[in-house]
């Protein structure tokens, strides 16, 4: 279908997740999408790269732009069929991740994809986001060997409690040096393509359910410690469909 628009209001770990399902949509149809993604997303850039998407608008949050989440999905979508409308776009899509079953698979169930040649998520990054994460790691850890931690989601119930990464790092995998996200590198000093080339260069990686889980999937890169607080049914929702090495703990209590 020509100039479809899929509309995909939820987490930046979540767009991720979308990745395999536009790629797919591409090599069937041959055509490019529209995606709408959280207006607060514009500054990390996560789709300017990505080869399978055309033109990209943004969104209210039906969950903190509205009284209630159920009020605030339905009234985006009503209020993108109408700019689909004026658009001329010839179709919208809004995936959603109600039902307890992978993400990536409902991303292809609505994108109309049933045999993918590929699950495999992506990120794509550019020449100059390279550049500008080696200048960091050089500002901030020079030549030696680093780990990656982030500590804080926003959500108290994905997080890490404070030190814990280093501590984990320190014992299990030997390093010195890191570089945290919140702490001497924080979230919006950079967009996130710089942040994943950061940690693409990481010896090791600690962090709680977020974004950069997902990435480490998308850059083939082994997760030395993810905790999901929230259950082994987030994770079993959200974990790749393609093969991994990860270490997953979903009780800090049995370390």
């Amino acid at each position: 279908m020509k100039d479809l628009l899929v509309l995909y209001p939820h987490g930046l770990g979540d767009c991720i997740l979308l990745t395999p399902a536009l790629r797919e949509f591409y090599k069937a149809t041959g055509e490019k999408v529209h995606v709408a993604t959280l207006s607060r997303f514009k500054s990390a850039e996560f789709f300017d790269n990505n080869p399978y998407v055309d033109k990209i608008f943004y969104t209210k949050d039906a969950w903190l732009d509205y009284p209630n989440s159920h009020i605030g999905f339905k009234s985006v979508y009503e209020d993108w069929k109408k700019i689909a409308k004026e658009n001329n776009f010839n179709g919208l899509v809004m995936p959603m991740h109600s039902n307890p079953i992978s993400k990536i698979q409902i991303n292809f169930n609505k994108l109309g994809i049933k045999d993918p040649a590929s699950v495999l998520t992506e990120i794509h990054t550019s020449d100059k986001d390279k550049e500008m994460a080696q200048a960091v790691i050089d500002d901030l850890i020079g030549s030696e060997p680093f780990g990656f931690i982030q500590t804080n989601t926003g959500v108290p119930a994905k997080d890490l409690p404070t030190g814990f990464g280093e501590q984990w790092l320190k014992k299990n995998r030997n390093l010195t040096r890191f570089i945290e996200i919140g702490k001497n590198l924080q979230p919006l000093d950079y967009n996130i393509n710089i942040q994943f080339e950061i940690l693409r260069q990481a010896e090791a990686v600690c962090v709680p359910d977020s974004v950069f889980y997902h990435a480490c999937h998308a850059l083939s890169k082994e997760v030395d410690f993810v905790y999901f607080g929230r259950g082994a049914g987030i994770h079993h929702r959200v974990k790749p469909l393609h093969r991994v090495v990860e270490n997953v703990v979903y009780h800090l209590g049995d370390i």
